[in-house]
């Protein structure tokens, strides 16, 4: 679950581009993996667009996953959004919660937000991403004792497979997905 990267923005197809529908084919026949991404959501219940309030969040509980992944936290640093941020770590502490209470007891993995390549400091900003948002991220998944991938640096060096700034074409979600397939091999289930 997450937003716009999630949901494949800007790629040519997002049902078979964007990084959800490349994880599973990597996973294969063995998992199903749903997309629940909605453009510009927002961990921060607070923000301009929260994922709280959103269809896809209550479909991502009812579905009762076996894993989860949380990819929240870059529309987070826009402007509009900083003055919440001393509200992220909680928010992300709670959404946590609302997964690990679900019946089928989901191992929780929560993502960093990826680099952005944005000048717009109004915008998705990697300086707050990088000073305030994967901070408290990691902050939230210490607390609440769930696993992390620090995704920021798959990408960092990769400005070309980011046209807009933000957004991984097919081939940067393509990263993006192996980066989670190999975390998910390498790290088996506590």
């Amino acid at each position: 679950m997450g937003a716009s990267i999630t949901a494949g923005a800007t790629t040519a197809n997002p049902a078979t581009d964007s990084y959800p529908a490349q994880l599973g084919r990597l996973l294969g026949n063995d998992y199903k993996v749903t997309n629940y991404g909605v453009s510009s959501c927002t961990m921060l219940r607070h923000g301009d667009f929260p994922y709280w309030k959103t269809k896809e969040y209550q479909k991502a509980l009812e579905s009762n996953p076996d894993v989860v992944f949380i990819d929240l936290g870059g529309n987070d640093s826009k402007a509009v959004n900083r003055p919440y941020m001393h509200e992220f770590e909680k928010d992300c502490r709670d959404m946590i919660d609302a997964f690990a209470q679900l019946p089928s007891k989901p191992r929780i993995v929560v993502l960093t937000p990826i680099v952005s390549f944005v000048k717009d400091s109004n915008g998705i900003y990697d300086e707050v991403i990088m000073k305030d948002v994967t901070p408290a991220t990691i902050s939230a998944v210490q607390k609440k004792n769930v696993e992390v991938i620090n995704m920021h640096p798959i990408l960092d060096k990769h400005p070309e497979l980011m046209k807009d700034g933000i957004h991984p074409d097919a081939e940067g979600s393509g990263m993006m997905a192996k980066a989670m397939y190999d975390y998910l091999i390498s790290h088996p289930e506590k």
